[in-house]
């Protein structure tokens, strides 16, 4: 008996596994850098908590060790800040063409 090969030389099987490998490594950079961020804005947010001077608001009083906290939390937000920026330019951009196109 002949057995076929069903997942050799076919060209929709070959392009499913690419596609696939490619959206699972999209996907898992994503869980890497949410990791990160979790990571160090937790961290940070520890290190606020931590150094709070008693019967205060956290940014009320700020104390040495809770600036440390506040650059890991700085840290653990830069991978996001490009849709930051990138929600200003739209903003920005919107307001501009309204701007113009009212005069």
């Amino acid at each position: 008996m002949v057995k076929k090969k069903l997942s050799f030389g076919n060209p929709l099987l070959e392009m499913f596994k690419l596609v696939f490998v490619g959206v699972f490594g999209m996907v898992s950079a994503y869980a890497i850098i949410g990791l990160y961020s979790v990571v160090f804005v937790g961290l940070g947010y520890y290190i606020i908590k931590k150094y709070n001077k008693p019967d205060t608001k956290l940014k009320d009083d700020l104390q040495t060790g809770q600036y440390g906290g506040i650059v890991f939390v700085f840290l653990g937000m830069l991978p996001w800040i490009r849709y930051f920026f990138a929600s200003f330019m739209v903003e920005g951009g919107k307001e501009a063409f309204g701007a113009f196109m009212d005069e």
